[in-house]
Protein backbone atom coordinates (compact mmCIF):
# COMPACT_ATOMS: atom_id res chain seq x y z
CA UNK A 1 0.00 0.00 0.00
CA UNK A 2 1.30 3.32 -1.00
CA UNK A 3 1.07 6.04 1.64
CA UNK A 4 1.52 9.76 0.89
CA UNK A 5 3.02 12.26 3.11
CA UNK A 6 0.52 15.10 3.61
CA UNK A 7 1.11 18.96 4.54
CA UNK A 8 0.04 19.47 8.00
CA UNK A 9 -1.23 22.78 9.29
CA UNK A 10 -1.38 23.05 12.92
CA UNK A 11 -5.19 22.27 13.10
CA UNK A 12 -5.73 20.18 10.30
CA UNK A 13 -5.29 16.27 10.55
CA UNK A 14 -3.51 13.93 7.81
CA UNK A 15 -2.08 11.06 6.79
CA UNK A 16 1.44 11.19 6.61
CA UNK A 17 4.00 8.95 4.68
CA UNK A 18 5.62 8.04 1.61
CA UNK A 19 4.98 6.87 -1.85
CA UNK A 20 7.43 5.27 -4.16
CA UNK A 21 8.65 2.03 -5.91
CA UNK A 22 12.19 0.43 -6.72
CA UNK A 23 14.43 -1.57 -8.63
CA UNK A 24 17.39 -3.03 -8.67
CA UNK A 25 20.24 -0.75 -9.94
CA UNK A 26 22.48 -3.42 -11.86
CA UNK A 27 24.75 -1.01 -13.47
CA UNK A 28 28.16 0.38 -12.38
CA UNK A 29 27.58 3.70 -14.40
CA UNK A 30 24.02 5.13 -14.57
CA UNK A 31 21.93 8.20 -15.79
CA UNK A 32 21.29 10.27 -12.94
CA UNK A 33 18.38 12.65 -13.22
CA UNK A 34 19.03 15.98 -10.97
CA UNK A 35 16.20 18.07 -11.35
CA UNK A 36 14.62 21.02 -9.76
CA UNK A 37 11.20 21.60 -10.59
CA UNK A 38 9.22 24.92 -9.33
CA UNK A 39 5.76 24.51 -8.10
CA UNK A 40 2.84 26.31 -7.00
CA UNK A 41 1.01 23.14 -5.98
CA UNK A 42 2.25 20.22 -4.38
CA UNK A 43 0.84 17.30 -6.46
CA UNK A 44 0.71 13.77 -3.97
CA UNK A 45 0.45 16.75 -0.82
CA UNK A 46 3.42 16.92 1.41
CA UNK A 47 4.39 17.89 5.16
CA UNK A 48 6.73 18.26 7.11
CA UNK A 49 6.16 14.57 8.00
CA UNK A 50 5.35 13.93 4.13
CA UNK A 51 6.91 13.55 0.94
CA UNK A 52 5.42 14.11 -2.26
CA UNK A 53 6.08 13.55 -6.06
CA UNK A 54 7.43 16.03 -8.69
CA UNK A 55 7.37 16.16 -12.84
CA UNK A 56 10.59 15.93 -14.20
CA UNK A 57 12.43 18.64 -16.43
CA UNK A 58 15.55 17.53 -17.56
CA UNK A 59 18.37 15.38 -16.50
CA UNK A 60 22.09 14.97 -16.48
CA UNK A 61 24.74 11.86 -16.78
CA UNK A 62 26.66 10.87 -14.02
CA UNK A 63 28.52 8.15 -12.35
CA UNK A 64 26.66 6.85 -9.69
CA UNK A 65 28.95 7.28 -6.52
CA UNK A 66 28.43 7.29 -2.68
CA UNK A 67 28.08 10.67 -1.11
CA UNK A 68 30.50 11.55 1.64
CA UNK A 69 30.69 9.90 4.84
CA UNK A 70 28.85 11.15 7.63
CA UNK A 71 30.82 13.31 10.52
CA UNK A 72 31.18 13.11 13.97
CA UNK A 73 27.57 14.20 15.01
CA UNK A 74 27.26 17.81 16.98
CA UNK A 75 26.32 17.92 20.72
CA UNK A 76 22.36 18.46 21.10
CA UNK A 77 23.71 21.19 23.78
CA UNK A 78 25.36 23.42 21.65
CA UNK A 79 23.82 26.12 19.47
CA UNK A 80 21.99 24.54 16.38
CA UNK A 81 24.73 25.17 13.44
CA UNK A 82 23.00 28.04 11.48
CA UNK A 83 21.87 26.82 7.22
CA UNK A 84 19.67 27.11 4.55
CA UNK A 85 18.38 23.76 3.92
CA UNK A 86 16.18 24.50 0.81
CA UNK A 87 19.53 25.41 -0.81
CA UNK A 88 21.24 22.09 -0.65
CA UNK A 89 21.63 19.52 -3.40
CA UNK A 90 19.49 16.32 -2.86
CA UNK A 91 22.18 14.62 -4.64
CA UNK A 92 24.41 15.75 -2.08
CA UNK A 93 21.97 14.37 0.96
CA UNK A 94 21.81 10.76 0.18
CA UNK A 95 21.96 8.44 -2.12
CA UNK A 96 20.96 4.51 -2.96
CA UNK A 97 24.42 3.57 -0.97
CA UNK A 98 22.67 5.10 1.76
CA UNK A 99 20.01 3.67 1.66
CA UNK A 100 21.24 0.07 1.19
CA UNK A 101 23.71 0.48 4.15
CA UNK A 102 20.66 1.79 6.58
CA UNK A 103 17.97 -0.33 5.37
CA UNK A 104 19.31 -3.35 2.42
CA UNK A 105 17.21 -2.01 0.39
CA UNK A 106 17.97 -1.64 -3.19
CA UNK A 107 17.08 1.40 -4.84
CA UNK A 108 17.89 3.02 -8.35
CA UNK A 109 20.22 5.95 -7.77
CA UNK A 110 18.49 8.69 -9.24
CA UNK A 111 16.58 11.73 -7.60
CA UNK A 112 14.56 14.87 -7.90
CA UNK A 113 14.72 17.67 -6.33
CA UNK A 114 11.05 19.79 -6.06
CA UNK A 115 10.44 23.19 -5.03
CA UNK A 116 6.85 24.13 -3.45
CA UNK A 117 6.31 27.40 -3.87
CA UNK A 118 3.01 27.59 -1.84
CA UNK A 119 3.60 26.45 1.93
CA UNK A 120 1.13 27.14 4.90
CA UNK A 121 2.00 30.15 6.56
CA UNK A 122 -0.47 30.11 8.85
CA UNK A 123 1.61 27.13 10.30
CA UNK A 124 4.76 29.29 10.15
CA UNK A 125 6.20 27.87 7.36
CA UNK A 126 8.28 30.27 4.54
CA UNK A 127 9.93 27.71 2.37
CA UNK A 128 9.97 23.76 1.66
CA UNK A 129 11.83 21.44 -0.40
CA UNK A 130 11.34 17.82 -1.33
CA UNK A 131 13.79 15.07 -2.44
CA UNK A 132 12.62 11.72 -3.96
CA UNK A 133 15.18 9.10 -4.23
CA UNK A 134 15.10 5.73 -6.40
CA UNK A 135 12.62 7.42 -8.59
CA UNK A 136 9.06 5.56 -9.94
CA UNK A 137 8.89 5.16 -13.93
CA UNK A 138 6.70 8.41 -14.16
CA UNK A 139 9.28 10.20 -11.88
CA UNK A 140 6.48 11.09 -9.66
CA UNK A 141 7.34 9.56 -6.54
CA UNK A 142 10.62 7.98 -4.62
CA UNK A 143 11.42 4.78 -3.22
CA UNK A 144 13.04 7.36 -0.82
CA UNK A 145 11.58 11.08 0.38
CA UNK A 146 13.11 13.91 1.99
CA UNK A 147 11.01 16.74 3.37
CA UNK A 148 12.73 19.75 4.15
CA UNK A 149 10.47 22.90 5.68
CA UNK A 150 11.58 26.35 6.99
CA UNK A 151 9.53 27.97 9.52
CA UNK A 152 9.24 31.32 10.91
CA UNK A 153 10.68 30.18 14.06
CA UNK A 154 11.72 26.81 16.46
CA UNK A 155 8.27 26.74 18.43
CA UNK A 156 6.84 26.66 14.92
CA UNK A 157 8.72 23.94 13.32
CA UNK A 158 8.73 21.88 16.83
CA UNK A 159 4.97 22.59 16.70
CA UNK A 160 4.17 20.77 13.26
CA UNK A 161 6.22 17.78 14.22
CA UNK A 162 3.84 17.19 17.56
CA UNK A 163 1.25 17.60 15.00
CA UNK A 164 2.43 14.69 12.76
CA UNK A 165 3.24 12.57 15.59
CA UNK A 166 -0.39 12.85 16.89
CA UNK A 167 -1.58 12.13 13.54
CA UNK A 168 0.52 8.64 13.05
CA UNK A 169 -0.69 8.13 16.23
CA UNK A 170 -4.04 8.33 15.48
CA UNK A 171 -3.63 6.11 12.90
CA UNK A 172 -2.58 3.65 14.68
CA UNK A 173 1.04 3.87 13.65
CA UNK A 174 4.31 2.33 15.83
CA UNK A 175 5.80 5.50 17.16
CA UNK A 176 8.83 4.78 18.54
CA UNK A 177 11.13 7.78 20.17
CA UNK A 178 15.07 7.67 18.84
CA UNK A 179 17.67 10.48 18.03
CA UNK A 180 19.43 11.97 15.59
CA UNK A 181 22.79 13.52 16.13
CA UNK A 182 21.95 13.61 19.81
CA UNK A 183 19.20 15.77 19.09
CA UNK A 184 15.09 13.82 19.36
CA UNK A 185 13.37 12.36 16.75
CA UNK A 186 10.60 10.30 15.78
CA UNK A 187 9.85 6.75 14.05
CA UNK A 188 6.52 6.17 13.35
CA UNK A 189 5.77 2.46 11.40
CA UNK A 190 2.71 2.01 9.12
CA UNK A 191 2.53 1.04 5.75
CA UNK A 192 6.48 2.04 5.41
CA UNK A 193 8.58 4.09 7.59
CA UNK A 194 8.70 7.91 9.25
CA UNK A 195 11.58 9.47 10.76
CA UNK A 196 11.03 13.09 11.80
CA UNK A 197 12.99 15.56 13.55
CA UNK A 198 12.62 19.52 13.90
CA UNK A 199 16.63 20.70 13.73
CA UNK A 200 16.65 24.93 14.89
CA UNK A 201 13.96 26.94 13.07
CA UNK A 202 13.46 23.68 10.50
CA UNK A 203 12.55 20.11 9.82
CA UNK A 204 13.60 17.29 8.06
CA UNK A 205 11.34 14.17 7.37
CA UNK A 206 12.58 11.04 5.76
CA UNK A 207 10.05 8.47 4.33
CA UNK A 208 10.07 4.85 3.04
CA UNK A 209 7.41 3.15 1.85
CA UNK A 210 6.30 -0.21 2.28
CA UNK A 211 7.07 -1.32 -1.46
CA UNK A 212 11.04 -0.47 -1.37
CA UNK A 213 10.94 -3.79 0.73
CA UNK A 214 12.30 -3.67 4.50
CA UNK A 215 9.85 -4.86 7.29
CA UNK A 216 9.14 -2.61 10.39
CA UNK A 217 11.85 -4.12 13.05
CA UNK A 218 14.54 -3.05 9.89
CA UNK A 219 12.76 0.23 9.02
CA UNK A 220 12.90 1.12 13.53
CA UNK A 221 16.31 0.45 13.52
CA UNK A 222 17.70 1.70 9.94
CA UNK A 223 15.98 5.40 9.93
CA UNK A 224 18.30 7.02 12.13
CA UNK A 225 21.20 6.21 10.56
CA UNK A 226 19.64 7.56 7.20
CA UNK A 227 18.66 10.64 8.90
CA UNK A 228 21.61 10.83 10.39
CA UNK A 229 23.75 10.58 6.90
CA UNK A 230 21.45 12.81 5.80
CA UNK A 231 21.61 15.70 8.52
CA UNK A 232 25.37 15.38 8.70
CA UNK A 233 25.47 16.64 4.61
CA UNK A 234 22.81 19.27 5.16
CA UNK A 235 24.82 20.81 7.98
CA UNK A 236 27.80 20.55 6.25
CA UNK A 237 26.65 22.50 2.41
Amino acid sequence: MRRHLVLLAATVAGVVLVSGCSSGDSTGRTVTAVVTVSSGVDVSGSADGSAASGSAASGSESAASPSPSPSASPSPTAAPIVVDPLKVDCAAILNAADVKKSINADIPNDRLKVTVAQVNTDAGQNGRIRCLFGLSADRKTGAISLVLTKYTDAAAAQKQVDVTIQTETDNSAQIIPTTVHGYPATIAIRDGGLIIMAYDTWTMAVGVDTATGPDPAVLAAGLPQLADAALTRILKA
